[in-house]
């Protein structure tokens, strides 16, 4: 199997779920672990799908074509291992230099800031509700790493959160299963869910943009009037 071919049944797999069910059987479990383990656990692997793979896979159970217990303990050990593994990459990389200039030439150092400061702010909801934000998952984790948060600290409100996020998804898949049009269109309803996913960033950038554009016309006036 080439790597197009790896690609292409990655990005395909929460939209194309049933049929690969047929062809993998129970196989079908380890590789949605891996792959939800993989999404949270790594950063460079932030592709991967999360929200609408555990969806689809709710969907699915709802159909009694997968385990719906099996599923969430399936997705809330990766998700949880997943977090601390993150966090174990963040401390280790902190502790040498050499290591934090080669993670910072993959990943934008204003990412990193803009983590810290949503974690900052935000604290222990941070850590719980973070998951529910793209590239906030990923990042969460390896910030606390890096900048040294404790690890039990980390690991409390982490594993609430792997719960909430593992519960609301795959709940709502499951509650939804059973509804014919959903069944019928579950291509569309997962697109909505990718959209519905980057929400929280768009209002955070136009936060963020609005607070930039005021603190220019602020600074613009303080010239104006050392000016006059």
């Amino acid at each position: 199997m080439s790597i197009a071919n790896i690609l292409d049944f990655l990005h395909s797999l929460d939209t194309e779920l049933f049929e690969y069910i047929e062809q993998l059987g129970v196989i079908i479990y380890l590789i949605l672990f891996l792959i939800v383990f993989g999404k949270t656990g790594f950063v460079i692997l932030t592709f991967l799908p999360g929200d609408s793979l555990v969806f689809a896979s709710g969907t699915i159970a709802a159909m009694d074509r997968l385990n719906l217990f099996i599923l969430l303990i399936l997705f809330f050990s990766a998700t949880s291992l997943a977090d601390s593994n993150n966090y174990f990459i963040g401390r280790i990389l902190s502790k040498s230099s050499l290591n934090q200039k080669l993670f910072l030439k993959i990943i934008p150092p204003t990412s990193i800031e803009k983590a810290k400061e949503f974690l900052l702010e935000y604290d222990r909801v941070a850590i719980t509700f973070s998951r529910f934000i793209p590239l906030m998952r990923t990042m969460t984790p390896f910030i606390c790493g890096f900048t040294g948060l404790p690890y039990k600290n980390f690991v409390r409100y982490n594993i609430i959160g792997a719960f909430i996020w593992t519960s609301i998804w795959l709940g709502t898949g499951y509650a939804l299963g059973n509804v014919s049009w959903i069944e019928n269109n579950l291509l569309f309803t997962l697109s909505c869910i990718t959209m519905i996913m980057f929400i929280p960033s768009i209002y955070g950038f136009f936060i963020q943009f609005r607070k930039k554009h005021i603190n220019d016309d602020e600074t613009i006036k303080e010239e104006a009037n050392r000016i006059d």
